[in-house]
């Protein structure tokens, strides 16, 4: 017999009426349905042989902690917004009952984002963690650090700085963004190294291939280290931070998810003039006006 496909939902606690129309929905496409809330690692492990997709219903924190945890099972994943900025969620929370439909319909596509794996050495032992956004490598209190950077085991370069980031294209918008970095297209296999406040009169940020190895050495100083937000680390003179490339994150996407080019412009208001920002409308507005005249097209 085989064995019944199933949805999760990955939510806080508290969260669980704002799905009842999508758990309907699940079921009613003949899903087995469940949800992740107090122990979301073990509800996953539990339940990914069947997953056929997982839903995470929140901020772009609860985004990337689903992406952690699904991209080594293989699970895609959607992203529901309940959060401020929400740039990684495609979905509002009141589309996504139609959203599951067209996700059984296979009216949806796929979009590959890559994570990293990091792992943090000094002689007092290791650390390691996924990360889909970024590797924070920072000098503790107000003290600059003496970083070294090798790609590949070649010198990238050594910064007297206050830390370096090491982001994903998915993760350039995000903290990398604020010191400096481009914003990157997703779609694109690359990572962003951008060293923070540097004492050094050219220092820029450089993109470079995912598949590489990168290694940041702490020469001088006492850092933490942080993935997606989240520290794993404190090292000092000689501890070393590897990222290396680590699974890949199915993200499932439909007609209507915005393009990377309309994020930057709807939450960031990129390339718009700012006499123009009080005459764009919010997001929401423009995803029903683009909704609704599909659907008037459809009905013609």
């Amino acid at each position: 017999m085989t064995e019944q496909r199933s949805i999760g939902f990955l939510l806080h606690p508290g969260e669980q009426r704002v799905i009842e129309a999508a758990v309907a929905r699940a079921q009613s496409c003949g899903y087995g349905v469940w949800t992740a809330l107090e122990r979301p690692e073990e509800s996953i492990a539990d339940n990914g042989d069947s997953a056929a997709l997982l839903v995470t219903v929140g901020g772009d924190g609860t985004f990337l902690y689903g992406a952690r945890l699904a991209a080594p099972r293989g699970i895609p994943v959607i992203g529901v917004n309940r959060g401020r900025l929400g740039f990684l969620n495609d979905i509002e929370v009141d589309d996504l009952a139609d959203a599951i439909s067209s996700f059984h319909a296979g009216d949806f596509r796929t979009q590959r984002r890559s994570l990293v794996d990091v792992r943090a050495s000094d002689p007092a032992g290791d650390a390691s963690a996924l990360a889909l956004n970024e590797v924070v490598v920072r000098a503790r209190g107000v003290s600059v650090a003496r970083l070294r950077v090798d790609v590949d085991e070649e010198l990238l370069g050594v910064f007297d700085a206050d830390g370096v980031v090491v982001a994903t294209a998915t993760g350039s918008t995000a903290y990398a963004l604020s010191a400096g970095g481009p914003p990157i297209d997703p779609r694109l296999h690359v990572l962003c190294v951008v060293p923070l406040a540097p004492h050094a009169v050219i220092s820029r940020p450089v993109v470079v291939p995912d598949a590489v190895v990168v290694r940041v050495t702490v020469e001088r100083g006492e850092v933490f280290v942080a993935t997606d937000g989240h520290s794993i680390a404190q090292l000092a003179d000689g501890g070393d931070i590897t990222v290396r490339p680590g699974p890949e994150l199915e993200v499932v996407r439909f007609a209507h998810s915005p393009s990377f080019q309309a994020r930057l412009r709807e939450k960031f208001r990129f390339g718009v003039p700012h006499k123009d920002i009080e005459l764009m409308p919010p997001v929401s507005e423009t995803r029903l006006e683009r909704r609704s005249v599909t659907e008037s097209r459809d009905a013609s």
